[in-house]
Parts: C-alpha cells; structure tokens; sequence
C-alpha cells in the first residue's frame, strides 16, 4: 500500500448529526413543516446528496428554487455547527499518524464543498492540512460520489494505480465511488450508516490501513 485515501467528511469526523440538525433548523427557520428524525435521516444517507432529498421531500407541489433556498440555509446551519468544534472519529488520528511515520501517502478525498472542508479543518480538534499530500473538494469533479471521478482525480494527480491504494468510506453510496475506481475500500461506517451483508466493513482504523501496509510491504519483499 503505497497510499491511504479517507473519503468524506464523514470518515474524518461524525458530521451526519449536524447534517441533520442543520436541516431542521432551516425547516423551522423557514416555516416548514418538515422534520427529519434519526431513523429518516439514515434513511436519506442511502442515497446521494442532499439537494436529492429535498427534491423527494418537497415534491412538485412546492415552489420552484425552494429546494435551493433551504439547502443554502441549511449549509449556512450546518457551518455555525461546526464552529462550536469537533473531535476526529476514533482510530482516525492514530491512522493518520501511521501514515505519516510510515511514509504513506495521505489524501482526503471528499466531494463536499470547499467552504465545508475549510470549516472541518479550522474546527476539527487534531485536523491538520499540512497531514494531507492531497484534500479535494466538490470543484475538482464535475459529477459527485457515487461517481468514481473524485478517485480517478486523485489517482491521477497523485501518480497512483488503484492497486496502490487502500480507502477508508463512510456510507455505502460512497464506497461504490471508490469500488468503481477499482480502489479497495473498507467501510468505516459512522453512526447514521446503514449496513448490508457482503460489504468489507472495518471499525478500526488504524489496524486497517497498518494491516494493509504490512500485507503490501510483504508482498514487494517476495517479489
């Protein structure tokens, strides 16, 4: 394993809460009569992108650009949220640390918005730019996750095969993003992600990506 990708912000902090509560403070903020609990929450986490979900929700009956007006207002929510701080998901730290030490290279290979990886970095406790060979966001790709383009990017722009490279999802909708690319990808499920049968899950970080490094290491030595 020469590189280890962390896709999502949700692989690097548990963001799926916020995300939630910021909808329901821009339901309320704008008087609709919309709430979204734990168990509808996960529910929308199966499939991609947020503006999808509203669509859904809000149905043709509502007026045109009201998907719009309540994803901005929702984004502008979920940013104050991240203000107050954050903690890195457990296991990823250390991995983070393994890599460096190791002389693996690291990327964050997210689709989210710039302004949003902008926030995690400044408010996530142990977030580090400089700990990242490669951070891309939603402007690097024209299409978004479950799309592999986001993992060919980064493959290009880092001089990488998919054999070299061992990846950390959140969700099993952007798991398929990284499978697609031929990158092998273990399912580092947070607290709103579903789980299905036959999907390589891992809930240590750290182990996964050392145990990949020492498996890759093994087999460059029997060459």
């Amino acid at each position: 394993m020469k590189a280890c990708f962390l896709g999502s912000t949700g692989v690097v902090a548990e963001t799926a809460r916020l995300q939630r509560l910021a909808y329901n403070a821009a339901f309320k903020e704008m008087g609709l009569q919309l709430y979204w609990n734990v168990a509808t929450f996960c529910k929308l986490l199966e499939v991609p992108g947020g503006h999808r979900w509203l669509e859904h929700v809000l149905g043709d009956e509502w007026p045109e650009g009201l998907a719009d007006e309540v994803q901005a207002l929702q984004h502008r929510h979920f940013l104050g949220l991240v203000e107050g701080g954050l903690s890195l998901r457990p296991g990823i730290s250390e991995a983070i640390d393994f890599c460096r030490q190791a002389g693996i290279v690291l990327a964050w290979v997210t689709t989210a918005k710039a302004e949003m990886v902008e926030a995690l970095l400044a408010h996530t406790a142990g977030l580090d730019a400089s700990a990242f060979d490669l951070i891309t966001t939603e402007d690097d790709v024209a299409a978004l996750k479950p799309s592999p383009e986001i993992y060919h990017f980064a493959l290009q722009r880092l001089g990488l095969g998919p054999q070299d490279v061992v990846a950390l999802e959140d969700r099993i909708v952007n798991q398929t993003s990284a499978l697609q690319a031929d990158i092998h990808c273990y399912l580092f499920p947070g607290e709103y992600a579903a789980l299905e049968q036959n999907v390589l899950v891992t809930w240590d970080a750290r182990e996964t990506v050392v145990r990949a490094h020492s498996l890759w290491a093994d087999d460059k030595a029997a060459v």
